[in-house]
């Protein structure tokens, strides 16, 4: 009899408890509340390390190499691999502007080491 009380006392309390929260879980934690990380702020020397982010790194130094005037109309194809490495393939128009790639992906951070697959045009 004695462990039926305990056990209903238990129930009640932790009915109550549960009730009063509003989120569902005694803390209230609940997806609105739950603080997320910007990716944006996550530093590239660590995004680098994964696949998602060796694609977020191949993506950016598309982007720099796009941004530069000499290079804009180079047909260049980058790939992402785990730890920092980018490969760079393709037919730059010259000499200068296979060095100015390689230069210009050297620049993005988070790049460690750049494989030149690249042809003479």
């Amino acid at each position: 009899m004695r462990l039926a009380r305990l056990s209903l006392a238990s129930l009640c309390g932790a009915t109550l408890l549960f009730a009063g929260c509003s989120g569902g879980t005694p803390w209230g934690a609940t997806p609105q509340n739950i603080p997320l990380p910007h990716i944006e702020n996550i530093p590239a020397v660590l995004d680098a390390g994964t696949t998602a982010g060796a694609q977020r790194l191949a993506e950016r130094v598309r982007a720099r190499l796009a941004a530069e005037p000499r290079l804009a109309s180079s047909n260049l194809r980058v790939e992402g691999f785990e730890s920092g490495v980018i490969v760079l393939s393709g037919s730059p128009p010259s000499a200068a502007e296979r060095s100015l790639a390689v230069q210009t992906t050297r620049q993005v951070p988070g790049v460690r080491d750049i494989v030149d697959r690249m042809t003479d045009h």
